[in-house]
């Protein structure tokens, strides 16, 4: 049995890291610490294990067994401890240093960081957001995501069984550089025309993506991108099209140089939501945040009016998500 006074136990913090990286250069850029510095923690908790943990298996590193039995455990037990330590009976914004993170794509961090950083300015000024890029491993691993982030801002449709609450509503358009072109595309356009998408395949798409691609409307792909802010950029000076959000594409089409046309099909409305761990839900600092998110987004000025802070829901899982692991479709807005 371990002696806990004599264990270092911040080899736990190195050993989440790894878990959840699978990489040590991208671990170590996780918790702040050097390359060599990670590859020596590893080597002790290798000895300390007696166990590999990490295997390489072609050019990328898996779990081992054992690593797959710790993973789960060792997320859960630093957030107890996270928790533990930023305990309050009351929390007060003014005073409190707590660090929030918030896993966002660069289009809701585009439309609500603004308002958000200012009010968190007013009101708790020694408050730190620490922003991450939403990617679609982060929603393919959505439990463990939820288990480290604060707050997840996705919108609704990808995944279920987790708390959340509406934040803001817009709308789709398409996006081109042919300036010249007319405001409303028709659905003859849309079939003939080149795109430029998000990720590219259709696991990975948005909503509207895989509705566009159903109708088999937006095969001719030429251009793939990883983020929303490089769509309007990416299509600039030729007569391709993205499917942009409404209030984003008004921010940046005069920066970009593209035009905004209306679409001649119905597509979902998007519903971005502010998503958590329920483990998280009675603490009283992150009641205060998720209030805040709420607040800022309720603020918002775009192409819809943005929808006032939502009821918190509980998604009911399915009967495979009680019986097995979660899944989620993977995506990304």
């Amino acid at each position: 049995m371990v002696n806990l006074l004599t264990a270092d136990l911040n080899l736990l913090v190195a050993l989440d890291a790894l878990l959840m990286e699978r990489n040590v250069t991208r671990a170590g850029a996780r918790i702040g610490i050097s390359q060599p510095a990670m590859s020596s923690s590893l080597q002790r908790l290798r000895r300390q294990f007696d166990d590999q943990l990490l295997t390489r298996i072609g050019s990328a590193y898996e779990l081992t067994p054992l690593a797959q039995v710790l993973k789960e455990d060792v997320s859960q037990i630093l957030r107890m401890v996270e928790r533990t330590f930023d305990a309050q009976a009351v929390f007060d914004p003014a005073l409190s240093t707590r660090s929030f993170r918030i896993v966002t794509s660069d289009y809701c961090l585009t439309a609500l960081s603004g308002t958000l950083m200012n009010m968190l300015q007013k009101e708790a000024p020694g408050v730190q957001v620490h922003f991450d890029a939403v990617t679609p491993q982060a929603v393919e691993r959505i439990k463990e995501t939820l288990q480290t982030a604060d707050l997840m801002l996705i919108p609704k449709g990808h995944f279920s069984g987790f708390p959340h609450t509406e934040l803001f509503t817009d709308n789709w358009v398409c996006v081109t550089g042919d300036t010249s072109a007319e405001e409303t595309l028709t659905v003859e356009e849309m079939r003939d025309a080149r795109w430029a998408r998000l990720f590219g395949t259709e696991v990975d798409s948005t909503l509207a993506d895989r509705r566009v691609y159903d109708l088999q409307l937006g095969e001719k792909t030429d251009i793939i991108v990883d983020s929303f802010l490089m769509l309007p950029f990416a299509v600039a000076g030729t007569s391709r099209l993205a499917l942009v959000q409404e209030r984003l594409a008004r921010m940046l089409a005069s920066v970009a140089g593209v035009k905004i046309m209306q679409l001649p099909i119905s597509l979902p409305t998007l519903v971005e939501c502010a998503w958590w761990h329920p483990s998280k839900s009675p603490d009283p600092g992150h009641q205060w945040f998720r209030r805040l998110v709420a607040r800022a987004a309720a603020e918002l000025d775009g192409p819809m009016e943005p929808a006032a802070p939502g009821p918190i829901h509980i998604s009911e899982p399915s009967e495979a998500e009680r019986t097995g692991p979660l899944t989620a479709q993977r995506i990304s807005a």
